[in-house]
């Protein structure tokens, strides 16, 4: 396994990294991935929770477990908490756990495609590496379909078949924390039609592979107090913008071209995977607005009111569903024809479109009940200074049991989770990670069981079945 600073060694390959209109010499050297980078090498600290990050292989090796492929409910409930102590970066790893999801149907489709899948799981095993799930082309005009596109490279295809392997060109959108990984794993959009053949490929390459360029875009400029932003200064990731000009991809390394029959069961197999981690975020993040929105109410002695009770119980009713959702996502499990174990699908699109289509409320109800200063309070660098430092204990008191810094630093949590920078991405990707609502509703149609409750309202209408 690596350490931390063997991973920052591991991003000096010559990767083509672009941010704020240059090209990036080494991003371990460059002010803009610096907070991102320290952030992701923690990840490489088993030294922290080993029983929880760490797993003994079926060789007796000890591995990081968030290559465990679960085969009980134990482990996946074991899996879902590591994923809980994880940066975003090894949340990830979803697009390899998308493809160890389709590899027994890859099998039917062509023996090579599912050996490559298994080729590169032990690859990234044994190298302890990064994963991207890269999945959302440019898509053009949403309207037609890929071979109507004024471009043909608004969505990834292959330009040539070659003996050794295949190229490819195109470019893949809103990848996080593309730089900063080993493997893009690249899988279609959508599912794919009679004639988009060339639309149809999934495959993996290394970060650096030739004619890979990544174009990152960051919610926190370098250098931010973490004073004033608890959460950017400290959990910055960027995303990425990547461009495959006509890259080389060698057949080992393809695990679908052409069969265009499977592009949408591989596209669902990564919005599973994705939705999961999306949902077990969620779970933290509403007990944390929970948290917020009580402290809140006691440090400004509202805490008895009966509007505060009323909206911190809305959070409540909020983080309970989401923890529940996630569960019964657990209990629930399926099973691989391999032995994979993972959760419920229904379950985890449920739950996460409950959690994204009412996350604007919530952040509502925490605007409601702090006031004004969530956006207005001035930062630690006025507070530090001797000569105002006075008048913030003075006009920022509410009790002598509440500290003055501890409410400021309450607020620019709150401000920093909702209502600035951070807040804007979180508002958005809470809502289209793992594809938008419509993805979530679209799924949970075709995953229920329709023709038992047709026959349940037969049955109590009396009418034949």
């Amino acid at each position: 396994m690596m350490t931390p600073e063997e991973y920052v060694e591991s991003l000096r390959d010559g990767r083509e990294v672009y941010v704020d209109g240059r090209k990036v010499k080494d991003v371990t050297q460059d002010p803009n991935f610096e907070v991102p980078i320290a952030y992701a090498a923690k990840d490489y600290n088993y030294e922290d929770q080993p029983e929880l990050r760490t797993y003994t292989t079926e060789t007796g090796d000890i591995g990081n477990r968030l290559f465990q492929i679960p085969s009980t409910k134990e482990e996946l409930e074991t899996r879902i908490k590591l994923m809980q102590h994880v940066s975003i970066i090894s949340g990830t790893i979803s697009g390899l756990f998308a493809l160890l999801n389709v590899r027994d149907m890859l099998a039917t489709v062509k023996p090579e495609y599912a050996q490559n899948v298994q080729n590169l799981y032990n690859h990234c095993r044994e190298k302890d590496l990064k994963i991207a799930e890269v999945i959302t082309d440019a898509k053009g005009d949403r309207g037609r379909h890929p071979l109507q596109q004024d471009d043909p490279d608004l969505y990834l295809h292959v330009v040539e078949r070659r003996e050794d392997g295949i190229v490819v060109r195109g470019a893949k959108l809103h990848i996080t924390g593309a730089s900063l990984v080993h493997e893009l794993v690249v899988l279609p959009t959508k599912a794919m039609g009679e004639g988009e053949e060339d639309y149809s490929v999934a495959f993996s390459v290394p970060v650096n592979t030739p004619g890979v360029k990544i174009i990152n875009r960051d919610y926190a400029e370098p250098g931010r107090s973490t004073f004033d932003f608890p959460i950017s200064g400290t959990r910055s990731m960027p995303e990425g913008f990547i461009i495959f000009d006509d890259v080389f991809v060698p057949w080992d390394r393809v695990f679908l071209c052409g069969e265009y029959q499977y592009a949408g069961p591989v596209a669902h197999a990564l919005g599973l995977w994705e939705r999961v981690g999306g949902l077990i975020a969620m779970v933290e993040q509403s007990r944390l607005m929970v948290g917020i929105a009580q402290l809140l109410a006691d440090y400004n002695g509202i805490s008895r009111a009966s509007h505060v009770v009323d909206k911190i119980t809305e959070l409540i009713f909020y983080a309970e569903m989401l923890r529940m959702s996630l569960e019964q996502s657990i209990h629930d499990y399926k099973t691989t024809e391999s032995g994979m174990v993972y959760p419920n699908d229904l379950n985890v699109n449920v739950g996460k479109y409950y959690g994204a289509s009412n996350y604007h409320s919530m952040v509502r109800h925490l605007h409601d009940l702090c006031g004004g200063q969530v956006i207005t309070q001035p930062v630690e660098a006025d507070y530090r200074n001797p000569e105002l430092t006075p008048y913030f204990k003075k006009y920022l008191h509410t009790r002598e049991d509440v500290d003055v810094e501890d409410r400021m630093k309450l607020y620019n949590l709150l401000r920093d989770l909702t209502a600035d920078t951070y807040g804007g991405w979180e508002l958005v990707t809470t809502l289209q990670a793992g594809g938008g609502l419509t993805a979530q509703k679209i799924v949970s149609y075709r995953g229920y069981d329709l023709e038992g409750a047709r026959n349940l309202a037969k049955l109590r209408a009396g009418i034949p079945h």
